[in-house]
């Protein structure tokens, strides 16, 4: 709960120049302007074709002091907080991507738990080469 400061609606995102396919753009989020991530598109995977019914993400920053305190991630549905356990983990399946620490089945679905700290650093560096 610490990390997501909101779950809104999809909208599209103001494309910025010369940033890798996985940087879609940025939106307005409460008066400040914000990344939006495709984790699809960073793991090498097609992005949804169909955004209608996807939803942002809005991330609260990993690390304290960031130069991106806020970022979307585009999620295929409406995301929710699930109970974390160690019954829950053992199910965990390692992803080949560094951008992803698991894969897991949740009631049938399949779930990847995004790398935070990874992503973080990626638009940190975004950021600096933007300068």
């Amino acid at each position: 709960h610490a990390v997501v400061a909101e779950i809104g609606n999809y909208r599209v995102p103001d494309s910025r120049d010369d940033t890798p396919e996985w940087l879609l753009g940025d939106i307005n989020w409460r008066g400040t302007t914000i990344p939006v991530v495709s984790l699809e598109s960073l793991c090498g995977e097609s992005a949804p074709a169909n955004l209608v019914y996807s939803r942002l993400l809005i991330i609260n920053s990993v690390r304290p002091g960031s130069s991106v305190p806020f970022y979307a991630i585009v999620t295929a549905g409406l995301p929710r907080p699930l109970p974390f356990d160690n019954e829950l983990m053992s199910g965990a399946e390692p992803c080949t991507h560094e951008a992803l620490q698991c894969r897991l089945a949740i009631d049938g679905e399949i779930a990847v738990i995004p790398d935070l700290d990874y992503l973080q650093a990626q638009l940190e560096q975004q950021v600096a080469d933007a300068a």
